[in-house]
């Protein structure tokens, strides 16, 4: 089963995105700023975190930084989400979702940054052999 760190000051985003990954089958987590889901990643890392670009505390552009530099933790999917109409260009993520975003077109999202991923990492390990 894959896991999920979904992190957004908007609660009622927060947990309609939770409601969607769980009933497709993810384990989900949640924070509501970055510095609370930093914590939770380092104790138990997850295989994707989908994260508000915009929050107190800790923004999801300085989260993902964040990630990047952890060594051994580096390798997790990351999705910034915002309103904002384009992404900031100074962060390494994964994949740009403009708010809204509807529960479908985030599993859709989330489903094949996860498989490009491991296509990924299998491609990278046959290099190394």
């Amino acid at each position: 089963m894959a896991s999920v760190l979904l992190v957004d000051d908007d609660v009622e985003a927060l947990a309609a995105w939770g409601a969607s990954c769980a009933a497709d089958g993810f384990e989900v987590r949640s924070a509501t700023d970055g510095r609370s889901a930093l914590a939770m990643f380092i104790e138990a890392p997850v295989d994707i975190v989908v994260a508000d670009w915009r929050m107190p505390l800790m923004s999801g552009s300085e989260l993902c930084h964040r990630l990047r530099t952890l060594p051994g933790l580096a390798d997790v999917v990351f999705i910034l989400v915002s309103g904002e109409p384009s992404p900031p260009a100074f962060v390494s993520y994964d994949g740009f979702l403009r708010k809204p975003v509807e529960g479908p077109f985030l599993l859709t999202t989330m489903r094949r940054l996860l498989a490009e991923h491991v296509t990924h990492r299998e491609q990278q390990r046959g290099k190394t052999t």
